[in-house]
């Protein structure tokens, strides 16, 4: 989702002469606009000479290409992977920090480093939208989130590989004293 709007840009991006067309488009009577919002366009087009084709171009105007080879994005689906991530952390931390080795390291580093993504990305898109920022700045949001997530994971692996591993490094922190605690 978010990296389709990363990539996604504005049709037309004066909001002035969108507004002065979404206004001539819809200046039409009561009954015309019943009939207009319960027909197609297809239908209105053939049958009805009464619209003009300013109404008939607002009607199918669309800021999204269609594209016939994807289906349509079902974010439940996502969602319910976020919350078995989220789910999935809470007896993987426990169990990599009883037994240190490279797998539940591992696992751990993606677990960590996706619940991030997808709580950054959300705030991303959330927060910083087009409307309020302009077209630029939602776009680099986005781009840093990726950038931040795939250090952070970068990291986490370097961690494992060439060091003492993440659940060890973890347990060293926790093992260090003040200076007022060893006295």
């Amino acid at each position: 989702m978010a990296f389709s709007m990363l990539l996604r840009s504005p049709v037309c991006p004066n909001k002035a002469l969108l507004q002065q067309v979404m206004k001539l488009g819809t200046q039409q009577s009561l009954a015309q606009r019943a009939i207009c919002s319960t027909l197609p366009v297809k239908v209105l087009a053939v049958g009805d000479n009464k619209t003009t084709p300013i109404l008939n171009a607002v009607r199918s105007f669309s800021t999204t290409s269609v594209r016939l080879s994807e289906k349509p994005h079902d974010h439940a689906k996502i969602w319910i992977i976020e919350k078995l991530v989220s789910a999935a952390m809470i007896p993987i931390i426990p169990i990599a920090l009883l037994a240190p080795n490279r797998i539940t390291d591992s696992i751990l580093a993606i677990l960590i480093s996706a619940h991030a993504f997808w709580g950054l990305e959300a705030i991303a898109v959330d927060y910083v939208r087009a409307s309020i920022f302009g077209p630029i700045i939602p776009k680099l949001a986005l781009g840093l989130v990726y950038l931040f997530c795939i250090a952070t994971l970068g990291g986490l692996f370097y961690i494992i590989t060439h060091g003492n591993g993440l659940s060890n490094t973890i347990l060293q922190f926790w093992s260090i004293k003040s200076d007022s605690q060893k006295a």
